[in-house]
């Protein structure tokens, strides 16, 4: 019940419009949920009315992409979500201006399909679903616009990068 004393508004009308306020604020977009469903997603994106999983990732992780001669050329981050439990890689650009490809998975798992950016500007992979210490595996290639190679990510007796 609203009631006005005097011109002034009562502790209950106070009270009653700020839990309204909140309930409108908190029902825009509710939090992000872990769900194997978000495999393969854009982490930039909420689903179904849920928060997009990037809304609270904080980053793991980076590595550096290196050319032939073992120079840093970019960098990935590695990022992780913790509503939705889910990780991406984000390359910090591609110098070279030609194409930025990007595979990850989830260690063990199936890779997603490779994700080819084009230019010079930054980038990000959809989402693996790797709940709790899940490990990933991601691999990135730099090549110069006429398809020649300029960097990747490089471990040694391996092609691809593990973060758990």
């Amino acid at each position: 019940m609203i009631t006005r004393s005097r011109g002034r508004w009562t502790a209950t009308t106070i009270l009653t419009t700020t839990l309204l306020a909140l309930t409108m604020t908190l029902g825009a977009a509710m939090p992000a949920s872990a769900s194997p469903a978000d495999h393969g997603r854009d982490p930039s994106v909420g689903y179904g009315g849920a928060a997009p999983c990037n809304s609270n990732a904080s980053r793991i992780g980076s590595r550096p992409v290196e050319n032939e001669y073992g120079q840093t050329v970019a960098t990935v981050d590695i990022y992780y979500s913790y509503s939705c439990q889910t990780n991406w890689i984000r390359v910090s650009g591609n110098p070279a201006g030609g194409n930025t490809v990007k595979d990850i998975r989830t260690a063990g798992g199936s890779w997603l399909p490779t994700e080819i950016d084009y230019g010079s500007g930054s980038s990000y992979s959809m989402q693996v679903y790797a709940p709790g210490t899940s490990c990933i595996n991601f691999q990135v290639h730099l090549y110069y616009p006429s398809g020649a190679s300029y960097g990747e990510t490089y471990n040694a007796g391996s092609t691809y990068q593990t973060v758990c």
